[in-house]
């Protein structure tokens, strides 16, 4: 029912850009652009939605159907992790950002009964800008998915999302980054259970030859000045979702050979930010934080650390009577989260939903 609600106000959004024939707003590309390599299959995208006769007709695509794709893309990911409830609710929150404004302080506006004046006129969701990162981020989620869904090892399949995961350079050069680290740690991981690793050096020599171009034909342009860490981001999305797994750790017997099987891919990505976000502050390299902050980090990634809490919160403890896991803080501690994840799951659920798709009309967009 929720998504279907969430369809309806796509389709609002849609009419009202039609209404004040706006369009133009969700391009995303002013042509003064610095690429660290160039993303040749989002501009050759971008440039067939620009040049079009029937740009208002096509921008259907944008601004209903790849949104909702990206929802329904993000259920079936975070879903492989966490209850069907979370990972919607999760889902909607990654979905549910805004150029100017964020759900948090709509929630403060809530309070203060002055939410029909949150956001500005010409603000809508982020996921309405092409190419980056509508076109993008589904490009890179239906990639992750299938990473996912992968059950056993066939060389065809192999070569294919090695191609597939390759090319993805050319939509985008950072976000590749992580789908290509996704990609080959899962292979060597499974190449390894075969012992199979011959195989490794076809699937990187052919990632190898598609790249070739991309990295060979850009040129890397490195700003004056380099971005600083956002420390907020630091902690709420890499220390805070470690931290809080470390305490799940001492106040459950939580099997880390578990954690590896369902989580490995997870807490790769959190150590590649935390390494991304070392190599800025030591000017290694200088990596534009903001963008990647723009892109699959806030649509997906920054909340998807925090699905091993949710999971594990989950687990109602069992009686222990040795190891930490046994005092009467560990215990409380773990009764205390359950209760909140599991007892009062519907209210969080509904409360959370609703607002969320309050915040989400067109409001202030039609009438401002």
């Amino acid at each position: 029912m929720y998504s279907f609600l969430y369809l309806i106000i796509l389709s609002l959004w849609y009419f009202s850009f039609y209404a004040r024939k706006n369009f133009d707003l969700i391009l995303s590309l002013n042509g003064n652009e610095n690429y660290y390599f160039e993303p040749f299959l989002s501009l050759y995208v971008y440039n067939l939605f620009l040049e079009s006769e029937f740009f208002h007709i096509i921008s259907i695509l944008n601004i209903v159907i790849i949104p909702f794709l990206t929802l329904m893309f993000l259920f079936k990911i975070y879903n492989y992790f966490i209850d069907s409830k979370y990972a919607f609710l999760f889902s909607l929150i990654s979905i549910s950002i805004f150029n100017e404004s964020n759900f948090r302080d709509f929630l403060f506006k809530v309070i203060s009964l002055d939410y029909m004046n949150f956001h500005s006129v010409n603000d809508f969701p982020l996921i309405f800008k092409l190419p980056f990162p509508s076109f993008s981020i589904v490009v890179f989620l239906l990639i992750f998915l299938t990473i996912l869904r992968i059950v056993k090892f066939n060389n065809f399949k192999f070569i294919l999302i090695t191609t597939i995961s390759s090319l993805y350079f050319y939509v985008n050069a950072l976000d590749s980054l992580f789908i290509l680290l996704l990609w080959f740690f899962y292979v060597i991981n499974t190449l390894i259970k075969l012992n199979q690793l011959k195989y490794f050096f076809l699937y990187a020599t052919l990632s190898l030859v598609l790249l070739s171009p991309g990295l060979f034909y850009s040129t890397i342009i490195q700003d004056e000045f380099y971005t600083q860490n956002n420390y907020y981001n630091l902690i709420l999305y890499n220390f805070l979702p470690l931290i809080l797994s470390l305490i799940f750790f001492y106040v459950k017997r939580i099997d880390l050979s578990q954690v590896w099987f369902k989580f490995k891919f997870i807490y790769l990505l959190l150590i590649t930010e935390i390494l991304i976000n070392v190599i800025v502050y030591l000017k290694i390299f200088n990596i534009d934080l903001s963008i990647l902050n723009k892109q699959i980090f806030q649509f997906m990634i920054h909340l998807i650390y925090y699905t091993p809490i949710v999971y594990y919160g989950a687990i109602k403890s069992r009686n222990y009577k040795f190891g930490t896991e046994s005092n009467v803080l560990s215990k409380s501690l773990s009764n205390l989260i359950f209760s909140l994840i599991v007892k009062y799951k519907n209210i969080v659920f509904n409360f959370l939903i609703i607002f969320l798709l309050i915040y989400n009309l067109p409001l202030n967009f039609i009438y401002g």
